[in-house]
């Protein structure tokens, strides 16, 4: 049973440290939705049963490489989030061991496979020590898991947290600008398009209005929040309307698209797209992709 699903049902017999996990993935995403979706329809056969493993096989490696990156996390906290989750899989792993072992012991009851008596010493394991095996590696993870997932989800949790991590949107544009100042060798201004105390935090993923313009001695560039996504555009690459705007034909847009995403992060990217584009000038969009910013 997935232990995200809503208040309405009922978790009081599950450990106290699951609430973290409760507490740190409050709404399901896609990628849950689906899997729900499939469980609600039914899996009654032996494709589905082995979907759902190949499909759990490629989102635990893909947990693998999203916990690899490195801001992959901001703070202890979070990591205490994952580290509840993981161990609420090694429980649901450890179960699914045991269902493993139940499943081939209904094929043996149908008659459609021979049980044997367990290989002695020195002969080759059969089907019945592999279900003594699986049954084993159950119970170990379960103890596993109870001796030490409240202790390591606690003292993530209750670990100090001080990453400078942004309010608003308006609030992370502010932080990339001071940050920006002091690692951006050229000239970094920050476009402030309302008053201070005016902003209200905007909705489908656009931006406050704000930018930041950073120069160099060849370039101009302009980092701003658009459309769910931070982007750098870059004058060279601009046409002057006439009439007091200017339309950009193409934009690079940065891999973190979290509208309060960690300042250095933010930073980072920026001062990595500007050093690529510095290195090949006349190859900008060679290196950035190709975005419609929706000049004509």
């Amino acid at each position: 049973m997935f232990i995200n699903e809503g208040p309405e049902n009922d978790a009081t017999d599950t450990p106290r440290w699951h609430d973290v996990y409760r507490r740190g993935v409050r709404e399901p995403n896609d990628l849950v939705r689906d899997v729900r979706t499939a469980v609600e329809y039914g899996m009654h056969d032996p494709v589905d049963s082995l979907e759902m493993v190949s499909a759990a096989v490629e989102t635990t490696g893909a947990v693998v490489t999203a916990l690899s990156g490195p801001w992959s996390l901001y703070t202890p906290q979070e990591a205490a989030t994952a580290a509840a989750g993981l161990f609420v899989q090694l429980e649901h792993q450890a179960e699914a061991l045991q269902e493993l072992g139940q499943a081939v012991g209904r094929i043996a009851g149908r008659g459609e496979t021979v049980l044997p008596a367990p290989a002695g010493p020195g002969q080759p394991a059969n089907l019945a020590n592999a279900l003594a095996a699986l049954q084993s590696v159950s119970e170990q993870v379960r103890a596993l898991v109870a001796r030490h997932a409240p202790d390591a989800v606690r003292a993530l949790d209750a670990a100090p947290a001080s990453a400078p991590l942004p309010a608003d949107v308006h609030a992370t544009v502010v932080a990339v600008a001071e940050l920006l100042a002091g690692q951006h060798t050229g000239t970094v201004t920050l476009n402030r398009h309302h008053e201070d105390g005016e902003f209200e935090d905007p909705e489908d993923g656009f931006g406050c209005g704000c930018d930041i313009t950073l120069r160099t001695p060849e370039e101009g560039y302009t980092f701003y929040r658009d459309d769910c996504a931070w982007s750098i555009v870059k004058d060279s690459d601009s046409r002057d309307l006439g009439n007091g705007s200017t339309v950009f034909y193409t934009a690079e847009t940065l891999s973190v698209s979290l509208e309060t995403a960690h300042p250095q992060q933010l930073a980072d990217g920026v001062l990595q797209i500007i050093a690529n584009d510095q290195q090949e000038p006349a190859d900008f969009t060679g290196r950035l992709r190709s975005v419609p910013t929706g000049g004509s």
